[in-house]
């Protein structure tokens, strides 16, 4: 995956992220930031915190978001809590981020966030992240789907993150797909990369945390 190296200037730290690491690689990479104890922690605390899940359905018929963020969607999301939080301003996370990506990042802020994908159709559209998430660490917490398909994928488009999201609508070539299994964590240039998560099937659980980061003063 190799991103352009044509410079924009929307975001101030954009240029540095394109050139860095994590750019030269495509802008995304999957690395394990979780260990055991840890992911069953979050396992637990993510199926507690289910019931107050609210459900979030967008639907616009030609699947391009109106605005950075607000992709067409549906799935239910809630708040996490105490060990979603430690996990989320880990200094061991940030050191990691910091050593994949050549700058330093801090948290966007709030507690941070479950995604449950439960229900046949359940999915993500086609987007880039907030200005705030310059960087996106979408961690797995449970994914019960059998290896294979396509379905409940994160689809990336790397090659096309000088493109807008209507022409690749229009022409969605040059997908790539990365399934990630529980304790997996996509590190990925949000704002840079457009992505989407495919549909869930019929009896596919899919739990992930997506957490934003910006980077820090001073870099």
């Amino acid at each position: 995956m190799t991103l352009a190296a044509r410079p924009l200037h929307r975001q101030p730290a954009e240029d540095i992220l394109r050139e860095g690491p994590l750019g030269a690689h495509g802008g995304a990479l999957v690395a394990r930031l979780l260990d055991d104890h840890t992911l069953e922690r979050l396992t637990r605390e993510a199926w507690a915190c289910h019931p107050q899940a609210v459900e979030q359905r967008v639907q616009r018929a030609d699947d391009v978001a109106a605005i950075r963020g607000d992709p067409n969607r549906w799935l239910e999301n809630a708040s996490g809590g105490p060990v979603l939080q430690a996990f989320y301003g880990s200094s061991t996370v940030l050191a990691t981020l910091a050593g994949l990506t050549g700058v330093r990042w801090r948290t966007a802020g709030g507690l941070g966030t479950f995604s449950y994908y439960r229900r046949q159709g359940h999915h993500l559209g086609l987007h880039r992240d907030l200005d705030i998430c310059e960087l996106a660490v979408i961690t797995c917490i449970y994914d019960d789907s059998p290896a294979g398909g396509i379905w409940g994928a994160l689809r990336l488009y790397p090659s096309r993150s000088h493109d807008g999201l209507r022409a690749i609508v229009a022409d969605p070539r040059g997908g790539v797909d990365v399934h990630l299994r529980s304790g997996d964590s996509l590190i990925l240039l949000g704002g840079l990369v457009p992505h989407r998560l495919l549909p869930v099937r019929a009896g596919h659980v899919r739990v992930v945390t997506p957490l934003c980061y910006q980077v820090e003063n001073g870099r």
